[in-house]
């Protein structure tokens, strides 16, 4: 099913729906790229240096400041005035326009893909990820965990203290997670990118593995 059945805002990337590429509403009205020094992050000193200098530190493992439960939008879950600093600040030094992000918290992968004119925003990273985790398990995807009892039993807890909030009787992704739904950074491991990697399938040059933590 398409997410967006009012239709695509004529200024977005328009290609063939695909439910695992994700162009987020924020860029709408989205600032023009600015290479310069990352804004949205307090420097007061010198600058401190993380392992992926690539990265906005706003989303690097090892420096971000960013406190994100990830059961809720991002709108709503990071604190407004740091969200109005950092949506729609560059990820990259570099101008990026695609990153497929995996993790070894849970199964699926997810390439962003910024449209046409733009580059993958901050932004963009946390609305995606909020949306791909809120999608209902799949029957094949409960499969993965059915033998797995300790995993089994703590997607079904978290899954029970969200219904009682949501009201959604299904499954969702995000019960995954069991009791780390904090966002906890990107960060490389080409061990593992090596390991997930789909056999015969396309090479996504920004691979970035997400973590996630308790509250």
């Amino acid at each position: 099913m398409n997410p967006y059945p009012n239709g695509w805002p004529t200024n977005w990337y328009q290609g063939q729906y695909n439910p695992h590429v994700y162009v987020p509403p924020s860029y709408r009205n989205q600032p023009p790229y600015q290479p310069a020094r990352w804004q949205g992050f307090n420097f007061e000193h010198s600058q401190p240096k993380s392992k992926w200098p690539s990265l906005n530190p706003t989303l690097a493992s090892d420096m971000t400041y960013v406190r994100y439960d990830i059961r809720k939008p991002a709108r709503e879950g990071i604190m407004l005035t740091t969200w109005q600093q950092i949506y729609h600040i560059p990820a990259f030094v570099a101008p990026t326009y695609e990153i497929l992000i995996i993790s070894k918290a849970f199964p699926w992968s997810m390439v962003i893909r910024a449209p046409a004119g733009s580059v993958v925003t901050c932004g963009a990273i946390f609305e995606g990820l909020h949306e791909m985790l809120h999608k209902h398990i799949e029957d094949s995807e409960w499969a993965i965990v059915a033998l797995d009892k300790t995993r089994r039993e703590a997607i079904e807890k978290a899954a029970k203290a969200r219904q009682e909030k949501d009201k959604d009787k299904r499954l969702k992704r995000i019960d995954w997670l069991g009791d780390t739904p904090m966002f906890k950074g990107l960060e490389k491991d080409e061990e593992f990118e090596k390991k997930r990697h789909l056999p015969g399938s396309d090479t996504v040059a920004e691979t970035w593995v997400v973590r996630f933590g308790k509250p």
